[in-house]
């Protein structure tokens, strides 16, 4: 399903065209969507836009969300991801203009508010003890991938471990990590 009773009258309003309902999916959200989005990117202007751009995503493809797939939050957390790490791979083709945006994103990095204080206590709670369950090498895989933006064949390099051998623990890790998810109920059986 998508989530509790008011998530999912606050989307059938969004399939209706109701901009409230939007706004009220943002401010139910949007912290944790941004949360995730600056861990990525380490700069407030740029993971505020992706926010925007996952919002302006489900307003105008709501269709996209399947709630018999999963909940709001993690559809969300795909595609504000997903959209952080183009982002970050089209800076690293425009390495000049990526140090510039880096100097700027680190004076202005204390100023930002820590925004996933803001999340949901009991699912910032179940995340951390299920990364924190993980064997260290499986646990450094996924930060790698899902914080720093890095392929399996990137992280194989700067780990200096075989390409196989990094998505066996990518993939074990996921597996683990559901299940610590799901024995919390934080994801749907």
């Amino acid at each position: 399903m998508c989530g509790t009773m008011e998530e999912r009258v606050l989307m059938e309003r969004v399939r209706n065209r109701d901009a409230d309902a939007l706004m009220a999916l943002y401010r139910m959200h949007g912290p944790r969507v941004y949360s995730l989005s600056y861990r990525i990117l380490r700069d407030s202007r740029t993971a505020e836009e992706v926010v925007q751009d996952t919002f302006w995503k489900l307003w105008h493809r709501p269709e996209l969300f399947d709630p018999q797939r999963g909940v709001l939050i993690a559809w969300l957390y795909a595609v504000s991801r997903n959209l952080a790490l183009d982002h970050k791979r089209r800076e690293n083709r425009r390495p000049l203009e990526s140090v510039v945006n880096t100097i700027d994103g680190q004076a202005g990095e204390a100023r930002v508010p820590e925004m996933a204080a803001m999340s949901d206590p009991f699912v910032a709670s179940a995340v951390r003890e299920a990364m924190d369950s993980l064997p260290s090498e499986q646990r450094r895989v996924i930060e790698l991938a899902y914080f720093d933006g890095l392929t399996q064949r990137e992280i194989s390099g700067r780990l200096g471990t075989a390409l196989g051998t990094i998505k066996t623990r990518m993939r074990l890790g996921l597996s683990k990590l559901r299940e610590a998810m799901r024995n919390h109920g934080a994801v749907k059986r």
